[in-house]
């Protein structure tokens, strides 16, 4: 599995509970904190899914998207669903473990696989939840994009004239994630809308022994650039504690490039080395490698400092929640910002020894 366009579109396309008309009717369900209704719902899918050959990938993870909808508004009205249909659980681990993934429905599911249209499934059907859905139906990807092209310099010498390109395509990758944090800001109230209305449909979900995290931003491959841009090589626990808390509700293969790199040279370490090695003497090729990387964390300082700025704000000490969907409080943003400004300043010093300064972009947050 890949997050490519034709895959998401099928996954996108496949219907295979028929849950189309009755996820239409979700938002009213809600609206009225019908918990009879929503019950139904879960069962009525279950039984769809009982009946449904789902031998594709594509049908397996619609299905978990569409049951996952239910799931989470149940939960939000004060239900644990598996409780109330209990024939959801063998189900969603049958699902999940076909697919290598969590038993309950994730961000890929809500953002990346999510129809659009008339069909896209949506817990209240306001505008602001169409803007965060689309958020990360780009951002995922992008990530991920973003992540395969760094995985693809692993062994490759930063001053060969394909380093710098493919560092400055994995920039252009990850352009569109950026962005798409901009469209957020600009069009969904973080407390008056995020908070208040969508957040408490994405609490955890209880299956069987467990309780599973719901859609989270930070379950984007986001963890993964920064395993192979600059933090494989590093040990911050707090930091590793994150990604490793991250690594289920990706996709399988996510997780084993993570752990693969774990310990290896990132592509900052390697660029750093270069550039020491070659001292004033640093190659065009390589002061070009240096410059992307430095662009590329510049991309990663500019989105935290952004995001930081939403959590602070849908996350206040007087709001109903203390931490995000999968469980980061705002210290913890924070606290990988600085992370990531740090390791561009190291850069930038480095950079900066050849006699070519590089600006990082790592000033005041924005």
């Amino acid at each position: 599995m890949r997050l490519g366009d034709t895959f998401c579109r099928q996954v996108a396309d496949a219907d295979p509970l028929g849950a189309d008309r009755l996820l239409a009717l979700l938002p009213r369900h809600n609206e009225r904190a019908d918990r009879r209704a929503l019950v139904a719902l879960l069962a009525e899918l279950v039984a769809a899914a009982e009946r449904a050959p789902l031998t594709g990938t594509a049908e397996q993870l619609a299905a978990v998207r569409d049951l996952g909808l239910p799931l989470g508004s149940l939960r939000r009205h004060g239900v644990e669903p598996l409780g109330a249909v209990p024939g959801a659980e063998p189900l969603l681990r049958r699902l999940g473990g076909s697919v290598g993934m969590v038993p309950r429905d994730t961000v890929l599911h809500y953002g990346a696989w999510n129809p659009t249209g008339a069909r896209q499934r949506m817990y209240t059907g306001a505008a602001a939840e169409s803007v965060l859905i689309h958020s990360v139906r780009v951002g995922a990807p992008s990530a991920e994009r973003t992540a395969l092209a760094l995985a693809a310099l692993s062994e490759q010498d930063p001053a060969a004239p394909e380093y710098a390109d493919a560092l400055a395509e994995a920039g252009a990758r990850l352009r569109p994630l950026v962005e798409s944090v901009d469209a957020v800001a600009e069009q969904v109230a973080p407390a008056e809308f995020f908070t208040a209305r969508l957040r408490p449909f994405m609490q955890e979900v209880r299956v069987g022994t467990r309780a599973y995290y719901g859609p989270a931003a930070a379950h984007l491959p986001l963890h993964l650039v920064d395993q192979l841009l600059w933090a494989g090589d590093r040990t911050d626990p707090v930091h590793r504690g994150l990604q490793l808390d991250l690594l289920e509700y990706g996709l399988p293969q996510w997780s084993r490039l993570y752990r693969e790199r774990t310990g290896r040279e990132s592509v900052v370490s390697a660029v750093l080395r270069a550039l020491r090695a070659a001292g004033t003497g640093a190659p065009t090729t390589l002061l070009r490698s240096a410059q992307a990387a430095a662009a590329l964390l510049r991309q990663l300082v500019v989105f935290r400092g952004r995001h930081l700025r939403l959590v602070r704000a849908a996350y206040t000490e007087d709001g109903p929640f203390r931490a995000g969907s999968a469980g980061a409080a705002p210290e913890l943003v924070r606290h990988l910002l600085d992370l990531t400004r740090e390791r561009a300043r190291q850069v930038a010093g480095a950079h900066s020894g050849t006699g070519h300064p590089v600006s990082t972009g790592a000033g005041p947050t924005p």
